[in-house]
């Protein structure tokens, strides 16, 4: 029998990764906040628990998957948190999009404990996530990253070493980074060619075939915006906060970003003018609006 796993975060992302890791026989003892996440995944087959220190106490590997480091911080430190529950020589898997220098404030507080702890934040969202196809970034120690790769092999296709703690936190914010600019970036592109009479579906068509392609011509642009669902799984405030990293640490490296700002201020902009909970291709929208003009599908 495989070794039971805990997860806590059942949102977007946690859903659909618990369930591979139902799928490929791992026994889990789930934990969120909602009483009906915890619920729904018991139903599929997994132990539900009343606290991060539960899933601490019972298992020992621990994935967090929440929406940002200060839920971290809390699922970690907070009352009845995994900092109470994890024994040394349990692993903590933190997969998600965090800002770094909180996550070695975490590592730090848990290997005082005899507690290891890798970063693998990942990258292909909803639709990855569900077929098992995400790409996970590993920050931390490789041989702990071995005893975990069966675990991330259940939900990920490409796992990537990238170097010292804190570090796949880094490259996913930076990923993000170059995901929102490619989006906003071609959402202009597709409003223009709207606007003078060209063909939207053609127009992508025509983009993915050419240098102009990316994950958004592939893949955002056709499902998520041309159809007016806007719903990827990923929300603006999400993005912005991503964004919000990246800036930080280019400030602390003294890089300058012009582009990150600028692209910063413009998922800002449609944070401003929206439900923070709308999904993040609905900058495509905020872009018509600055247009005064709405594409046709």
């Amino acid at each position: 029998m495989k070794e039971k796993v805990g997860f806590i975060g059942l949102g977007a992302m946690g859903v659909p990764m618990s369930q591979r890791l139902l799928e490929a026989g791992y026994p889990l003892v789930v934990y969120d906040v909602r009483k009906e996440a915890i619920e729904a995944l018991v139903k599929k087959g997994a132990q539900g628990a009343a606290s991060p220190r539960e899933v601490g106490e019972q298992c020992g590997k621990v994935i967090t998957i929440v929406p940002n480091s200060d839920a971290v911080e809390q699922v970690v430190f907070g009352p009845g948190g995994l900092l109470e529950g994890m024994k040394a020589g349990s692993v903590l898997i933190e997969m998600t999009s965090a800002y770094p220098p909180s996550t070695l404030k975490v590592n730090q507080a848990l290997s005082a404990k005899g507690v290891h702890m890798i970063d693998a934040p990942v990258s292909g969202g909803v639709v990855g996530a569900v077929a098992g196809t995400l790409s996970i970034m590993v920050g931390g120690d490789e041989k702990i990253l071995e005893s975990c790769r069966p675990v991330l092999s259940a939900m990920g296709k490409n796992l990537f070493h990238i170097g010292e703690i804190g570090f796949g936190h880094a490259l996913k914010a930076i990923n993000n980074f170059l995901s929102a600019t490619c989006l906003a970036a071609t959402s202009e592109a597709i409003i223009l060619a709207s606007k003078m009479g060209i063909s939207p579906q053609r127009a992508v068509e025509v983009l993915q075939a050419s240098t102009g392609r990316s994950y958004s011509t592939e893949l955002k642009i056709p499902k998520f915006v041309l159809p007016r669902t806007f719903n990827s799984g990923f929300t603006l405030e999400l993005m912005h906060k991503d964004l919000n990293t990246v800036t930080r640490m280019a400030r602390e490296y003294k890089v300058p970003m012009l582009l990150a700002n600028l692209v910063q201020e413009l998922y800002g902009y449609s944070l401003a003018h929206g439900d923070k909970k709308t999904d993040h291709t609905v900058i495509f929208s905020s872009l018509e609006d600055l247009a005064g003009t709405k594409v046709k599908s």
